[in-house]
């Protein structure tokens, strides 16, 4: 009886198992990939600890070449690699997620990739231990990760501690522990007292928010010939296989992650092998340590087992002495003859590091690391772009390569986001592909964007960018010229910033007024109108929804003065020529109704003139 009950126990456990097996091959998550091959150019950022705004300043330097001014993927078919630690001790680690988690896309779109690899402060937020260590967590990353139903009732709580004068103050500021001291410290109290709810609370909200994310990423990955891993890997774990790190990792920590969600179900006790084992890939820091003599021929077959010629880590920081303007420099990370580099060099402003990064281009290794002092100091200064006729805009647009693609600004039209590249000229333009056009009851098309285009053309005006017609993956669309290094007539107005120019600037947008009138676009929305930082210039876009068929101004967008040389292009005004240039765009209906407003504003002009005299009225 009782070997066959054995026998039974035996039988059950290794269905068990089998089950078990059985289920992890199928998992997504074990045939996440680990390895690539073939990539030219290689970008990796160490530690960054909640510093949103250095990651930036990293990534936009010409010397790393990741993103545009806008904060764009301008980087082509390159890898970036953050190395893990994206959380604590700084206040902006979900800003760097939602960046990254946008740039995976503007990447792929373009061939490239974003790897987020998985670090000890992302293994202890995942697993909830991380408020157990002090000024681990801040007041910032815990209230960005706390559901929104228990933040908001904390926050009632909070107003109930205030003057109605307070409150009242508070409530129209917005309620953001930034900028709100007595906020900050109510959470901080939370906080320092440890409270169970609270804590709970944030370990729930952070995974849901983005701890499934992260368990969909990897501890190690290998690109061509180079291991890219957040602490280390010791020789013990050099012989475990890349994909066994990876998977066993994820399977621990998604234990850790659902007994917070569900503790009845996880309560059986489990002890890990990667999670919190101080000589995991994620905890080591065996490789930055120690005679580099002694270790050489540890880490010969430790690149051995990987089948690595160079292993780069964060985890690791030391601080070096390189002057009061200080940059990184080879000899700062690279160990063991250049097979080991240790980019951790204290980039959040908490460690008072160095911005930093290692760019590997066609297997050569390059360190590009230095202070925004340095920066502003010693940069090289870039020629301006040159500057394009509007024929050469137009060809440059025909012509060049499109070498990134991302999102573009959002909206209805959902426009992409192109970097072109032709003969060494760089340009970012916007390719508008939607075509709803009359009699669809919600018309909206970049056809009406290059009609606003040709009249803009026909009328000499200069507001509306550059567009032509232009297919992307055989999709046809309009591509347009991106107003860059520009504020919208909007913010300018809320910041209340004065032109330069005043007189000049409001003789402009009026013409911009008329011009807005002809072509049968809502002039109240100053969101589309944009001004160059530099020069003050006027610049109107999207048209989509333009050339209404209807034979009246637009309402609310009266016209009280016009420019000389406007009024003269009016009274020239022929309808045939004017009909040739919209027919590729517009229909008849359209057309009749753009010529009939034209007559009727001209009209207009000539009664303010007779009313109010010329001089009053032509400029």
């Amino acid at each position: 009886m009782s070997s066959n009950r054995k026998g039974r126990s035996g039988h059950r456990l290794i269905f068990l198992f089998l089950s078990v097996v059985f289920l992890f091959r199928l998992s997504p998550a074990a045939d996440i990939p680990y390895v690539w091959t073939g990539v030219d150019r290689i970008v990796a950022v160490a530690d960054l600890h909640g510093d949103y705004d250095r990651f930036i300043f990293i990534l936009t330097q010409p010397g790393v070449g990741v993103l545009d001014e806008e904060l764009h993927w301008v980087a082509g078919k390159t890898h970036l690699v953050q190395l893990g630690d994206i959380m604590d001790r700084g206040p902006d680690a979900r800003k760097i997620f939602n960046l990254l988690i946008r740039l995976e896309k503007e990447a792929a779109a373009v061939g490239g990739m974003v790897h987020a690899l998985i670090g000890n402060h992302e293994e202890m937020n995942i697993a909830g231990i991380s408020l157990d260590y002090p000024n681990y967590v801040t007041v910032e990353q815990f209230v960005d990760f706390l559901p929104e139903s228990y933040r908001k009732a904390k926050e009632a709580e909070y107003l109930k501690t205030l003057s109605p004068e307070e409150r009242k103050t508070a409530e129209e500021g917005g309620l953001d522990v930034a900028t709100d001291g007595s906020l900050a410290s109510f959470w901080r109290e939370i906080l320092d007292r440890r409270d169970p709810e609270a804590r709970k609370a944030y370990v729930l909200g952070f995974n849901d928010a983005y701890g499934d994310w992260l368990l969909q990423k990897n501890v190690i990955i290998k690109i061509n010939d180079v291991i890219f891993v957040h602490g280390g890997v010791s020789e013990a774990f050099s012989k475990w296989p890349l994909r066994e790190i990876n998977t066993v990792m994820r399977t621990e920590l998604e234990f850790f992650q659902g007994r917070m969600r569900d503790p009845q179900q996880y309560r059986h006790p489990f002890k890990p092998k990667i999670v919190y084992n101080p000589d995991s890939p994620l905890w080591s820091r065996g490789l930055a340590k120690g005679s580099e003599e002694s270790a050489r021929s540890e880490i010969d077959r430790i690149l051995a087992n990987l089948g690595a010629r160079a292993m780069i880590i964060g985890h690791n920081f030391f601080r070096f002495n390189s002057g009061s303007s200080p940059v990184v420099e080879k000899k700062n990370v690279a160990r063991f003859q250049d097979r080991v580099w240790i980019m951790d060099t204290g980039i959040s402003a908490i460690y008072g590091g160095i911005p930093s990064a290692l760019i590997i281009d066609h297997g050569e290794f390059r360190v590009w690391g230095e202070t925004e002092e340095v920066a502003a100091r010693s940069a090289v200064k870039l020629p301006p772009p040159k500057i394009l006729s509007t024929k050469e805009m137009e060809d440059f647009l025909r012509t060049a390569s499109v070498v990134g693609r991302g999102p573009g600004p959002g909206g209805r039209t959902d426009a992409w986001r192109l970097t072109l590249e032709d003969g060494g000229t760089v340009r970012t333009a916007l390719f508008k592909y939607i075509d709803r056009r009359r009699p669809d009851p919600l018309a909206d098309s970049y056809k009406y964007e290059l009609a606003a285009y040709a009249l803009d053309k026909y009328l000499v005006l200069g507001y509306v960018p550059p567009i032509v017609e232009y297919r992307v993956d055989e999709v046809p669309g309009g591509l347009q010229v991106f107003v860059g290094n520009a504020i919208s007539e909007a913010d300018r107005k809320q910041q209340n910033l004065t032109p330069g120019d005043p007189a000049a600037f409001e003789k402009s947008m009026t013409d911009l007024r008329v011009f807005e009138n002809l072509v049968y676009d809502d002039c109240r929305n100053e969101k589309d109108t944009l001004i160059g930082r530099d020069d003050w210039k006027i610049f109107r876009v999207d048209f989509s929804e333009a050339f209404a068929p209807k034979k009246d101004t637009v309402p609310h967008c009266d016209i009280r003065r016009c420019s000389r040389l406007l009024y003269k292009k009016l009274l020239s005004w022929d309808d045939k020529t004017v009909a040739g240039l919209m027919t590729p765009y517009l229909n008849e209906e359209e057309i009749r109704a753009l010529n009939a407003r034209r007559e009727l504003i001209f009209r207009y002009v000539q009664k303010l003139i007779e009313f109010a005299g010329e001089a009053n009225v032509l400029f």
